[in-house]
């Protein structure tokens, strides 16, 4: 029980702290920060704590496969914000799990290699950053009073299907639990409130933002795969974390000489809720 309440009280903690960089700083840098490590840090120390070090170890590698599965939701969910009808967010859901689920069960007769997958998937995430870089973040910054129902909204959303994600070892093999463990637990709360609160602009620029910091997850699942054994859970997340943070801004300097602006201003016509 003790431990159910944690992972509760730490997926919360999260989610609220994104919700609140969105609604008060900035879509972007909220995108950014959800393409961090941060739901995939938390699910695989879970797995370790509950199904040991070893179990984490192989998760984190098809992990990494998952993060295709993840740019396949990022890519349904924004092609589906063009859709400007009514029941657009339901569209939206849909749309995006359905692309997640067909790219999942594909990955999960894919063989995983220690050294290959990972430089398959981050050239694959770099192409996508390079894309979306291009096009202008397009909503403005908007300034909110954070109401109570709001806050339970998200706290519901953020703990059910984060228990539900770390709940996915007991019954699946650990090429799925590691594929899942990928699963935007994090950034889909963000983007439901967001979008139902906001607009679709402004879910699309988180959406747009995310791919930039994916590749830092490749390089912290890596991390983890040879630092657990070593160091340990604890050590080897936050060896794994920092590593994937020098990797990112590596990154972003390489993407900016080479002319690919991923901090692109946003666009300055006026902003519209849709």
């Amino acid at each position: 029980m003790e431990l159910l309440i944690i992972k509760a009280v730490t997926a919360v903690v999260i989610v609220i702290t994104l919700s609140i960089i969105a609604e008060k700083v900035s879509a972007k840098l909220s995108g950014i920060l959800s393409g961090l490590p941060l739901g995939t840090m938390v699910v695989l120390i879970f797995f370790a704590i509950e199904h040991g070090i070893n179990y984490s170890v192989e998760a984190s590698l098809y992990n990494i496969h998952g993060l295709l599965a993840l740019l396949s939701f990022i890519i349904g969910y924004y092609i589906s914000t063009f859709y400007k009808r009514k029941f657009d967010i339901f569209v939206s859901i849909i749309v995006s799990f359905v692309f997640y689920l067909v790219a999942a069960f594909i990955l999960a007769h894919v063989p995983i290699h220690v050294v290959f997958t990972p430089i398959a998937v981050i050239t694959i995430i770099t192409l996508a950053t390079i894309y979306f870089a291009k096009i202008p973040d397009n909503a403005k910054k908007i300034n909110t009073k954070i109401t109570f129902k709001d806050l339970v909204l998200r706290t519901i959303l953020t703990v059910v299907i984060f228990l539900l994600v770390t709940s996915i070892p007991k019954i699946a093999p650990v090429n799925i639990a590691g594929i899942f463990s990928a699963f935007p637990s994090m950034m889909f709360p963000l983007l439901l409130i967001v979008h139902f609160n906001h607009s679709s602009n402004q879910a699309r620029t988180i959406l747009k933002n995310t791919p930039s910091g994916l590749s830092s997850i490749v390089i912290f699942c890596v991390s983890v795969h040879f630092t657990y054994p070593m160091l340990g859970i604890f050590l080897g997340t936050l060896i794994s974390f920092i590593t994937c943070i020098i990797y990112i801004v590596i990154q972003l300097k390489l993407l900016d000489y080479f002319g690919v602006n991923v901090n692109a201003k946003q666009k300055k016509s006026d902003f519209k809720t849709s």
